[in-house]
This record gives C-alpha cells, structure tokens and sequence, in this order.
C-alpha cells in the first residue's frame, strides 16, 4: 500500500465518520425539538382526581 493510497484510506474513513456524527447531530437536534414541542403544545396532563381548571 502506497502512503497517498494509505493517506486517501484515512481520510475516507474520515469522511465517513464525520458525515455519521453530523446525522447523529441532526437526528438529536430533531428529537429534542420533537421533545419540547410536545410538552409545550400539549393538552395539559392531570393525574386522576386533579382538575385542569384553576379553582374559583
């Protein structure tokens, strides 16, 4: 194996490691979003006998 054929291997895989973390970046950024939107634009939760409606 000559060192450029070496030298394109390595960055290659580089390459390839570098495009897996950015997807990995953006699946994250994209479930955290999907996260905190569905808490915010949610129907408000009550736990059994609780009332949603502030008493009077």
């Amino acid at each position: 194996m000559s060192a450029t054929h070496k030298e394109r291997a390595t960055a290659d895989r580089f390459g390839e490691r570098l495009e897996i973390l950015g997807l990995r970046a953006v699946l994250l950024a994209y479930w955290g979003t999907t996260s905190v939107l569905s808490r915010c634009g949610g129907k408000p939760q009550s736990n059994g006998g609780e009332s949603v409606h502030p008493k009077r």
